[in-house]
C-alpha cells in the first residue's frame, strides 16, 4: 500500500509539472499527463514502475471520466444519435482490421500476428477523444456526435475483438464462443439492473430530504455509482469505461443529472489525471529513439491510415463530407484498450517484443498528437456548422436570461420578468422541490449546485444576456457571481446582497449591480413612516 500511495504520489505531483507547462505552451493539459508517466515510469526515471494497483487506478479513472460525460448524454441523445452512426464505428473497425492485417501480412507476419495488429489498430481512445471534444466544447456538434457514436461502438466491439486475438493465439474457439455468450448475457443484465435503479431508486433516493439538502451525500453516491457501474461491467468481461458510460447515460435521462455530474467532477479529474499518466507509463523512449524511423512511419501510416477510413466509413452511411473528415481526425489515434490485445497478443506469442514495443510507442504517439487533431477537426468541421454550434453551451433561444435560486426572491423575479417582458428563464437551485414548482410555473429549471462550473455550463450560462443571483448567502453570491464573469463577460450579473457591509464585496467578485436589501427596507421603511404621519393628521 506505501508503494502504491508513493507511485500514485509521483505521478500526480510530475502530471501536475508537465501538465502546466504544456498549457503554458497553449498545448492541452493531456499531453503533459503522458509525458508524465513516460517520464516518472521505468524507462526513464524509474520512480513509477506501473504495477497493478496503478493500472487499477488508472482504469478506474478512465471509467470516471467517461460516467461524468454520459450523464450528458440521455437516452434521448443516444438514439439520436442514428443506426448509421453505430454503423459507421462497426464498418471502421472492420476495414481497420483488414488494412492493419493486409499492411502486416505485406510486410512478412503470419495471418495470426497480422489479425492481432489489425485489432490493436482498429480501436481509438475513448477517454482521449471524449475528453478533449468536450475541452474544445464540439462534443455536440455533428462531428462530435458522429465521432462519440464510433467510440462507443469500438468500446462495445473491445470484447469480441480481446476473445478473437486471444482464439489467434491458440485458444480454445468453443471456449472463446462460450465465453463471448456469458459475456452478452451478463451485459444485459447489468443494464437492465442499473436501469431499473435509475428509472425507480436513484431519483426516490435523491429527492428525499435528507439527501437533497447534502451535497456530500451527492457526491458519495455519484461516487458509487460511477465506480459500480465500473465494477458491474468489468465483472461480466465487458469494458469498465462502456460499463460506466452506460450508467451516466442512464442517469442523463434524471433531472438531478446536472448535480450529480458535478459533484463527481472532483474525482474524475483526479482519477483522469492519473489514467493519462498511467497510459505513458509504458513508453520506453530510449527504444523509441534507436526506432525513430520505423516508429515514425508506423505512426504517420496509422493515424493518417484511420483518419481516412473512419472519414470515408462515415461519407458511405451518408454523413456529410465536412462532418466525416473532421470526426476521422477525431478517431485517428490508437485508443487505451489496444494495450490490452497487444499484451494478450505478446503473452500469447503471436507478437514478438519489437512488435510489442512498436505498437506501444506508436499508440502514445497517436496519443500525444490527438490534441492537434481534435482541434484540426474543429476548423474542418466549422466548415459545416453554423458559428455558434461547435458545442459551445450558448443559451438557448429565448432562454437568455438565468436565474440562480428559486426561493421567494428568485420566484417573484422570474414571475416579474415573465409579466413585463415575456421572457423565459432557466432556473438553476439544489432544492428538487423548487425545481418542480419552477418547472410548473413555466420555467426551465434544473436541480445543482450554482457553485460548480459544471452546472453553470449545462444551464447555458456561457451563452446567457443577464443572470440573477437570488441566494441570500454572501459567500455563494459572490462566488457565482466571480464564475458567470468567467465564464461569460458578455452576461450581466444582477446579484443580491441581505447586508449592505457586504455589497461592495460582491460587486468586487463579478457583479455588474447589486440589490442592497437594508437599503431597499430603510427606503420602504421611510415611506411607509411617511404614510403613516399622513393618516395620523
Amino acid at each position: 500500500m506505501d508503494q502504491t500511495l508513493v507511485a500514485i504520489l509521483v505521478l500526480l505531483a510530475t502530471a501536475l509539472a508537465l501538465g502546466a507547462a504544456a498549457e503554458r505552451l497553449r498545448q492541452t493539459a493531456v499531453v503533459g499527463y503522458l509525458l508524465a508517466g513516460t517520464v516518472a515510469g521505468p524507462n526513464v526515471l524509474g520512480w513509477v514502475d506501473g504495477g497493478d494497483r496503478v493500472h487499477a487506478i488508472a482504469e478506474l479513472g478512465a471509467s470516471t471520466l467517461l460516467f461524468s460525460i454520459g450523464t450528458e448524454f440521455s437516452l434521448a441523445r443516444l438514439r439520436a444519435f442514428g443506426a448509421r452512426t453505430f454503423a459507421a464505428g462497426a464498418l471502421q473497425v472492420a476495414l481497420t482490421v483488414a488494412a492493419g492485417m493486409a499492411a502486416a501480412m505485406a510486410r512478412g507476419m503470419r495471418a495470426g500476428p497480422a489479425f492481432a495488429v489489425g485489432a490493436a489498430v482498429s480501436l481509438s481512445s475513448t477517454a482521449v477523444g471524449a475528453r478533449l471534444l468536450a475541452e474544445r466544447r464540439t462534443i455536440d456538434g455533428a462531428h462530435g456526435r458522429l465521432a462519440m457514436g464510433v467510440l462507443l461502438t469500438q468500446d462495445i466491439l473491445v470484447v469480441p475483438l480481446v476473445v478473437a486475438v486471444g482464439a489467434a493465439g491458440g485458444g480454445d474457439p468453443g471456449a472463446a464462443a462460450a465465453g463471448a455468450v456469458r459475456t452478452a448475457l451478463g451485459a444485459a443484465g447489468v443494464v437492465l439492473v442499473f436501469a431499473a435503479l435509475a428509472r425507480w431508486a436513484f431519483p426516490w433516493f435523491l429527492a428525499g430530504r435528507g439527501v437533497s439538502r447534502n451535497r456530500e451525500l451527492v457526491a458519495v453516491f455519484a461516487a458509487v455509482c460511477a465506480i459500480g457501474s465500473a465494477l458491474g461491467a468489468h465483472a461480466v468481461g465487458l469494458s469498465p469505461a462502456l460499463g460506466a458510460f452506460v450508467a451516466g447515460a442512464l442517469l442523463g435521462s434524471s433531472p438531478f443529472a446536472p448535480q450529480v455530474r458535478a459533484e463527481v467532477a472532483p474525482l474524475r479529474t483526479l482519477l483522469a489525471t492519473l489514467f493519462f499518466a498511467a497510459v505513458g507509463l509504458a513508453g520506453d523512449p530510449a527504444w523509441a529513439a534507436s526506432n525513430a524511423g520505423t516508429v515514425l512511419l508506423a505512426t504517420a501510416a496509422i493515424v493518417a491510415g484511420k483518419a481516412a477510413i473512419a472519414a470515408g466509413s462515415a461519407r458511405a452511411l451518408r454523413a456529410a463530407l465536412p462532418v466525416a473528415a473532421a470526426a476521422g481526425l477525431c478517431l485517428a489515434q490508437i485508443g487505451e484498450f489496444s494495450f490490452v490485445i497487444a499484451e494478450g497478443a505478446r503473452s500469447s506469442g503471436l507478437l514478438d517484443g519489437d512488435m510489442h514495443k512498436l505498437l506501444v510507442t506508436a499508440t502514445i504517439a497517436s496519443l500525444l498528437a490527438t490534441p492537434a487533431l481534435v482541434g484540426a477537426a474543429a476548423r474542418v468541421g466549422a466548415r459545416w456548422h453554423p458559428p455558434h454550434a461547435h458545442g459551445e453551451p450558448a443559451a438557448p433561444a429565448g432562454r437568455g436570461i438565468v436565474i440562480v435560486g428559486y426561493g421567494p426572491a428568485g420566484a417573484q423575479a422570474f414571475r416579474d420578468l415573465r409579466a413585463r417582458r415575456g421572457a423565459e428563464c432557466t432556473v438553476i437551485d439544489s432544492n428538487p422541490a423548487l425545481v418542480a414548482l419552477a418547472r410548473h410555473e413555466g420555467a426551465h429549471a434544473q436541480v445543482g449546485d450554482a457553485g460548480r462550473a459544471e452546472t453553470l455550463e449545462h444551464a447555458g450560462v456561457p451563452g446567457a444576456r443577464l443572470v440573477l443571483v437570488t441566494m441570500a448567502d454572501v459567500g455563494t453570491a459572490e462566488h457565482v457571481a466571480a464564475l458567470v464573469r468567467q465564464m461569460a463577460p458578455q452576461a450581466v450579473v444582477v446579484a443580491r446582497s441581505r447586508y449592505h457591509a457586504v455589497t461592495a464585496d460582491i460587486l468586487r467578485a463579478g457583479a455588474h449591480r447589486v440589490v442592497d436589501e437594508e437599503e431597499l427596507v430603510g427606503a420602504r421603511l421611510a415611506v411607509e413612516a411617511e404614510a403613516a404621519l399622513r393618516a395620523a393628521r
